[in-house]
C-alpha cells in the first residue's frame, strides 16, 4: 500500500469528526480510511493550514471566514477574558514602566553621588594611584576613616 495523500479537500471531514467525536475519533478515522500511522501530524497541518483555527480550551476547530460572518456578537466569556488579559497587560506594562522608572532614578542618583566624589577623589590607572584631598573632603563636612 502506498503513502496516502491527504488534501485540504479532505480537510472539512476531518475537522467535522473530530470536532462531533473527539481526537479519538478522527485518529481512528485517519487511520482506518487511509493507512495513517502518525495522524498527529495531518492535525497540525489542519491547524496551520489558515483556513481553520484551533480553540484548545474548547478542544474543537472552526472555520475561520464562517466565525467572521456568524460572531457577530462577542460571548460573556471572550467579554470577560479579554478584558481580564487587557488588565494584565496593562498592570504588567505599568510595572514595566515603574521599574524603567526606578532604574533610569537609580542611575541618576549613583551618577550624582560618582560626581560629587569625583570633586575629591581622583583615580589614576596608569600609576595605580588614588588621590584624595583631605583639605576640601574635611571643609566639606566629611569624616576620613582609613583601616
Amino acid at each position: 500500500m502506498g503513502k496516502a495523500i491527504i488534501g485540504e479537500d479532505l480537510f472539512p471531514e476531518i475537522v467535522d469528526r473530530y470536532n462531533t467525536g473527539g481526537k479519538t475519533a478522527a485518529y481512528d478515522f485517519l487511520r482506518s480510511q487511509y493507512g495513517i500511522r502518525h495522524p498527529y501530524h495531518v492535525m497540525k497541518r489542519i491547524q496551520n493550514n489558515g483556513k481553520y483555527g484551533y480553540n484548545p480550551e474548547k478542544d474543537r476547530f472552526y472555520t475561520t471566514e464562517s466565525d467572521k460572518e456568524n460572531d457577530v456578537f462577542l460571548s460573556m466569556d471572550e467579554l470577560c477574558g479579554t478584558a481580564v488579559m487587557k488588565t494584565e497587560n496593562a498592570v504588567y506594562a505599568l510595572a514595566a514602566d515603574r521599574s524603567a522608572a526606578i532604574e533610569k532614578l537609580v542611575h541618576e542618583l549613583i551618577s550624582d553621588r560618582l560626581l560629587a566624589l569625583s570633586r575629591y577623589i581622583t583615580l589614576d590607572s596608569s600609576t595605580r594611584t588614588i588621590l584624595i584631598d583631605r583639605t576640601s573632603l574635611s571643609a566639606d563636612g566629611y569624616q576620613i576613616v582609613s583601616h
